[in-house]
């Protein structure tokens, strides 16, 4: 009886022993990225399921993003150790640059294939800086006397397929020239409570609107993404940038139709590349606002643009602004506004409080002015 006892238990053991895997060159493709500060030995690796909830899932992960996250993310560890390998997931130890930040041990996680599926110390870093940004104490617009006279109206427009679109609009006539306001990724009008007030003030008309990829900000809702819930969810990344260039279109028709002249369209961070894509072939649209608009892809955009352009961004973004410009032939519609102070990305920078809000705004007004 004890025999068949010991040899149960050795049939039970060994599906589980030969289901191993052996995730060696995982580890070290991660540790020649975390070296290297970039993802590239790392690709090979990457399942099309990896996603980083909540604010990275995989339908908006595209491969220029996913570096970027690698290398912000990578820069700032010194080295990492194989703590311990399982089936299905390793356990990683990470050092870090910066001492104030604690070291930390978590889990990376794999398909059948070996290929990564979740990296649990990229999720974590993603929400804490998220939280610090969008909790109480973080940043955001403060009211002034400028939007106590310059109060929004909500406004509720249609996609061309039928889909519901809110904003705010920041009316003072219709002999006015005209901006739409897009906000950055995970964000929603309210990044613009502060900033269209002024716009108002320095004679345009303005509307600040929610679009597909944005969420919860200083505790106000993106009403377009909770209409949309009823929806049928975008199920891939293309899906959702579809979404996004529709809901803008949308509001540059909404504008030109109410009224009857050209649209500024300003964007921050990932709208800001839609701002100039979707300007260059929109008859409606006189000229692009960018806040760290970066992605590569806008060097083909701009060298066939023929629209003014502001382009700007945090002092650490600059080289990536001018990586974008040197593949431009001509240049002499781009203003790129480089700032003296550090900065940060995207339009917050031009919030009530911000050290450096000052030389953006003058920056901008001067911009507005040549245009209008």
């Amino acid at each position: 009886m004890k025999l068949l006892q010991i040899v149960w238990s050795i049939f039970l053991i060994l599906p589980v022993v030969l289901c191993a895997q052996d995730y060696t060159a995982q580890f070290e493709a991660l540790k020649k990225s975390v070296a290297a500060k970039s993802g590239t030995a790392l690709t090979p690796f990457i399942s099309s399921t990896l996603e980083f909830p909540p604010y990275l899932p995989k339908e908006r992960l595209s491969s220029a993003l996913l570096e970027r996250v690698f290398t912000d993310i990578f820069k700032e560890i010194n080295t990492i150790e194989l703590k311990e390998s399982k089936t299905d997931e390793i356990i990683v130890a990470y050092d870090f640059v910066d001492p104030k930040i604690t070291d930390r041990t978590s889990a990376i996680l794999f398909d059948s294939e070996g290929k990564i599926t979740r990296i649990k110390i990229v999720e974590d870093l993603i929400r804490e800086a998220q939280e610090r940004k969008l909790g109480k104490d973080a940043e955001q617009p403060i009211a002034d006397e400028f939007t106590k006279k310059f109060p929004a109206k909500k406004i509720v427009f249609k996609t061309s397929d039928d889909r519901s679109v809110v904003g705010e609009l920041y009316d003072i006539g219709n002999n006015k020239p005209v901006i739409l306001l897009c906000h950055q990724f995970g964000y929603n009008k309210y990044e613009y409570a502060d900033i269209a007030p002024k716009l108002n003030a320095l004679g345009f008309n303005a509307l600040a609107v929610d679009l597909t990829g944005g969420g919860t900000f200083a505790a106000h809702n993106n009403e377009t993404v909770d209409i949309g819930k009823t929806d049928a969810a975008a199920s891939n990344q293309k899906a959702t940038m579809d979404r996004v260039k529709e809901e803008i279109k949308a509001a540059v028709n909404f504008l030109h139709k109410k009224y009857d002249t050209e649209v500024t369209l300003w964007g921050s961070s990932y709208s800001a590349n839609y701002a100039i894509s979707i300007a260059a072939k929109n008859e409606k649209v006189n000229a692009a606002i960018s806040f760290s608009g970066l992605i590569p892809d806008l060097s083909n955009i701009l060298s066939k643009f023929n629209k003014p352009v502001f382009m700007t961004s945090s002092k650490e973004e600059v080289p990536r602004v001018e990586a974008i410009l040197r593949a431009v032939p001509s240049k002499n519609h781009v203003i790129h506004f480089i700032p003296k102070s550090e900065g940060d990305h995207g339009s917050s920078v031009l919030w009530n409080g911000q050290p450096y809000a000052e030389e953006y705004w003058a920056a901008v007004e001067s911009f507005l002015n040549k245009i209008r």
